[in-house]
């Protein structure tokens, strides 16, 4: 009896395992495009509020200082600051409507929305390299060198005009490395165990949790 037992446990527990494999993929998907979209709105708010009142403090100081110099790196900085709050809403994050997408994908619930939702999830990690490579930087190398020079040529402050423009490029770096990675994160994730088979391989995702009534574990592939 313990024998048959034994057995049937084995023949059902693949089968419960093939039974969870979408319900457990679409909870990852979903996790992973509500974290980006929660990542999205937090840098966009965030740097809205920086860049927007920059603005307002640097046109502020310039109508109370006296002196000129001060003045002119005010009207830089205010420029500067008006042009980094139009980039944050014209070069916004795309996962607020990925996550929208997906949640239509999700309604539907079937093979062919899992494979369209992984797409989505893998053109969204896509979106987040081109954000991250060195030519996202170009728009505050331009912004901060005419800075720089406006203040170091123009107005006859080298050593002023440095300052600017190296202060300016590591808060545009700040501002870059800060964009969200989530779905990048999700896509390079790699299998904890991979089975071989006569037709290739199957990756498994391990993963485990501890309270302080218990502890599970759940496989995926």
């Amino acid at each position: 009896m313990g024998v048959l037992i034994g057995t049937l446990l084995l023949l059902l527990i693949p089968a419960a395992a093939l039974a969870d494999t979408a319900d457990g993929a679409w909870s990852d998907l979903d996790q992973g495009f509500q974290r980006g979209a929660d990542h999205a709105r937090y840098w966009q708010l965030g740097w809205g509020a920086f860049y927007g009142g920059g603005a307002a403090y640097s046109l502020a100081d310039a109508h109370r200082t006296g002196h000129a110099d001060d003045r002119y790196d005010d009207y830089i900085d205010a420029a500067k600051s008006a042009l980094g709050l139009a980039g944050v809403f014209l070069y916004a994050p795309a996962h607020p409507a990925a996550e929208r997408r997906f949640q239509t994908l999700k309604a539907r619930h079937d093979a062919a929305a899992l494979a369209d939702a992984r797409t989505l999830m893998a053109g969204l990690a896509a979106s987040e390299a081109r954000q991250q490579r060195w030519q996202a930087r170009l728009g505050g190398l331009i912004v901060n060198g005419l800075a720089g020079l406006a203040i170091g040529v123009e107005d006859n402050r080298p050593k002023d005009g440095w300052v600017n423009f190296a202060t300016g490029m590591l808060t545009t770096e700040i501002n870059i490395r800060t964009r969200p990675w989530e779905a990048t994160h999700y896509t390079e994730r790699h299998p904890d165990l991979t089975l071989k088979t006569d037709g290739g391989t199957l990756g498994l995702y391990v993963d485990t949790w501890m309270t302080p009534v218990g502890a599970g574990m759940v496989v995926r592939f």
